[in-house]
């Protein structure tokens, strides 16, 4: 399996999208998402990260 953290902005606060980081290991993917930086305190707006399983094309729960 292959995951992509991904940051998610927001167009109307100026916030960036980009990719964080892929790997192969979820539960790194996961450890990845809950410690990138809060967009609030980085870019001073909304935004979250989400994690993308790229071999089903899917959204991952990063709370499972």
């Amino acid at each position: 399996m292959k995951y992509l953290v991904m940051q998610i902005g927001c167009i109307e606060c100026g916030v960036s999208s980009y990719p964080i980081k892929s790997t192969d290991d979820l539960n790194e993917a996961k450890d990845i998402a809950k410690n990138h930086p809060d967009t609030w305190e980085t870019e001073g707006g909304d935004g979250y990260v989400m994690i993308i399983d790229i071999d089903k094309c899917d959204i991952v729960d990063i709370e499972e």
